[in-house]
């Protein structure tokens, strides 16, 4: 097994030179396993063990090359240089020493050291030998019970790596299942979140729930586990007939978030069908806002899909599917396809979704709420949102056109309505 060319085993790649380290200082960790993996990876991510003066060897580097400097951890001598797109993080040896260091980690893949001076690897617990066999194998029980979000990690690097958990190792995991609560919320998101949008993170999902691992917050997963299964096959062949939708399915929803509309769909798979419930979940798990609405809208249409053939949905209902689910339409699609609906079924709203000018998809102003008001003598309030709204409707019915036409049904509704 060698490491790729553009590996970070070799100093070249680095930015700084292998010279600012000390002899003592090792290469471990994931920038490790990726290199003998030759697997691509984003930015640069090194984490070196040194077995003294790790903060001041850091603050050195980052002084010498003018980086960033963090102080991660001052009884345990941890800290960060932070370089443009690379990140060194350097930390004292636990226990004083290299093998007992890499003794503490959670699984032997992540247990190979790489001397950069000397060219040489240390792996005293067989790291290379699992990663030759595509295996996840632990430590010990203790270090998995030491931090238990390992267990979960275990799960999503299995995932990533396209690697099986170790019969033994996952026997552990499934003893150890019922520590996981204990993590602070916002690290079992993040996990969660890299099984959402990994390729291969359904099964991983799956067999993590079948254990108990991941029970706790979606406890009715169970009879949906076919469906979620489904969805990245339903994705790849929706973004196939329609490549438009195959971005927003496969990207992050926003900048500030990183789940695709397909993770999303997923998410929206796995809580509860009950909205107040799913909900209640995710505010547990500490999901955002974007991302509750997301699974929110996305379980409100597609039950009010459920008793209505689509073929069958006026222009109004059409125009309110639109509104309901928003910039998820692309999750829609793919979540009902894989409950059982045809994509055939989809065409026409797929065509309304990926014309932008679409006045049932994306409707635009006929008229304005300040110019509505003044011309019916109107004060804000819900009833001037209605006659928009049902102005908006008109057009997607092909009923109006124009600011007069929007005035006079307005006041048709008023009428109506006997104001």
């Amino acid at each position: 097994m060698s490491a790729a060319i553009t590996s970070p085993l070799s100093p070249e790649n680095w930015p700084f030179g292998l010279e600012n380290l000390p002899e003592s200082a090792y290469l471990v960790g994931g920038a490790v396993r990726d290199a003998l993996l030759s697997r691509a990876v984003g930015d640069l991510d090194l984490d070196f063990v040194v077995l003294s003066e790790a903060v001041n060897t850091a603050k050195t580097i980052a002084s010498h090359y003018q980086a960033g400097f963090v102080l991660l951890d001052a009884e345990r001598q941890i800290a960060r240089v932070v370089f443009p797109g690379v990140t060194v993080d350097f930390a004292q040896a636990e226990g004083g020493s290299l093998e007992v260091d890499l003794g503490r980690r959670d699984f032997t893949i992540n247990t190979i050291a790489y001397h950069p001076i000397t060219k040489t690897f240390f792996d005293p617990y067989q790291g290379q030998q699992d990663l030759k066999q595509g295996l996840m194998r632990m430590i010990s029980r203790e270090n998995l019970a030491d931090d238990p979000l390992r267990l979960l990690r275990g799960y999503r690097q299995a995932a990533q790596l396209g690697f099986v958990i170790e019969p033994e190792t996952k026997q552990t995991i499934a003893d150890l299942a019922s520590l996981l609560p204990r993590v602070a919320a916002e690290r079992i998101r993040t996990e969660l979140g890299y099984l959402l949008n990994t390729p291969l993170g359904v099964p991983k999902l799956i067999e993590a729930w079948k254990i108990g691992l991941i029970s706790p917050w979606f406890s009715s997963l169970g009879d949906r586990c076919d469906r979620l299964k489904n969805l990245d096959h339903v994705a790849a062949a929706v973004s196939q007939t329609y490549p438009p939708l195959a971005k927003p399915l496969s990207e992050s929803v926003r900048e500030t978030i990183k789940m695709s509309q397909l993770a999303i769909a997923k998410l929206a798979t796995m809580t509860s069908e009950d909205r107040d419930q799913a909900e209640a979940e995710l505010i547990t798990l500490k999901y955002s806002r974007v991302e509750i609405r997301g699974v929110l809208a996305l379980l409100g249409t597609f039950q009010q899909l459920q008793p209505t053939p689509i073929a069958d949905l006026s222009i109004r209902q059409q125009y309110f599917l639109f509104a309901n689910v928003g910039e998820f339409f692309p999750a829609l699609v793919v979540l009902s396809i894989a409950a059982g609906a045809s994509l055939q079924e989809f065409t026409t709203l797929i065509n309304h979704y990926l014309n932008p000018d679409d006045a049932i998809a994306h409707p635009q102003p006929v008229i304005s709420g300040k110019l509505l008001m003044a011309k019916l003598g109107l004060s804000p309030s819900p009833l001037l949102g209605d006659l928009l709204q049902e102005i908006q409707i008109a057009k997607a019915e092909g009923q109006i056109s124009t600011r007069e036409d929007a005035i006079a049904i307005a006041s048709q509704k008023m009428l109506e309505l006997n104001l």
